[in-house]
């Protein structure tokens, strides 16, 4: 008779079932009080528990790899920074200088005169020392004046960069880095006279700049120092050259 009465519990029970339930969902069946209860199982537990491991080796990998990215930095990132730092400040050397010739303007009769004798003969090469002295004092003000404007910088590396694989130098996301300058400036201006044939000689007029850069960040600190050189003025002499032209330094190829 019992067996009957559950038989026929199971049945009305099962008529209430939701068509979209299965079978494989039910952990466990208990019969109290003329009702049987399905126990489903706890899916919603184990997935939460994976979506949790899967979080952790998420978190663990980028941690690994913020500390490869940081070791591979301080190898890098000195490097990168001299490098930047020289390309930044000969840019700005080079625009200042001539920025500065473009403003004065000069020819070669406005910084040097070439003297003959009455037979037509080179007896010498004045040249204006006060305009040179201008020149010279007006660049070296513009060229430390705009290694002023950039003293401080920021530079962005890609996180390509740290893998040393020149495909993905340029890719990922970019780590700030940043940098000071200071500079100081050196300027001279020299004669140079080169062959141009049978006694004609040609007269250079050229500004020689030299730059000493200082580079400090966080972890970096060092000195770049470089000489670029830029032409003035230059002109043809007919004759031989005299041995005295002024007080420019000089130099004969």
């Amino acid at each position: 008779m019992i067996a009957v009465m559950m038989i026929a519990a199971l049945a009305a029970n099962a008529a209430k079932i939701p068509n979209n339930f299965h079978i494989k969902n039910i952990s466990r069946i208990v019969y109290t009080r003329g009702v049987f209860l399905f126990y489903r199982q706890r899916r919603e537990k184990r997935r939460f528990i994976r979506v949790k491991r899967f979080l952790i080796m998420l978190l663990l990998t980028a941690i690994a790899v913020l500390v490869i990215c940081e070791h591979q930095l301080d190898d890098f990132r000195p490097v990168y920074i001299r490098k930047q730092a020289e390309i930044l400040s000969m840019n700005t050397v080079c625009d200042a200088v001539e920025d500065s010739l473009e403003r004065l303007n000069y020819s070669y009769s406005d910084l040097a005169v070439v003297r003959y004798s009455d037979a037509g003969d080179v007896q010498a090469i004045e040249t204006d020392t006060l305009k040179i002295n201008k020149m010279k004092s007006m660049i070296s003000k513009h060229v430390e004046d705009d290694i002023e404007v950039i003293r401080d910088n920021e530079v962005k590396i890609p996180l390509g960069a740290f893998t040393y694989i020149t495909v993905l130098s340029n890719y990922g996301p970019e780590i700030p880095v940043n940098f000071s300058i200071v500079g100081a400036v050196n300027s001279e201006i020299i004669s140079t006279f080169e062959s141009a044939g049978i006694n004609q000689t040609i007269h250079h007029i050229k500004l020689i700049v030299t730059t000493k850069i200082m580079t400090t960040s966080l972890d970096y600190s060092g000195d770049i120092v470089f000489t670029t050189d830029f032409e003035l003025a230059q002109t043809v002499i007919i004759g031989t050259v005299p041995n005295y032209y002024g007080k420019l330094q000089s130099q004969i190829n």
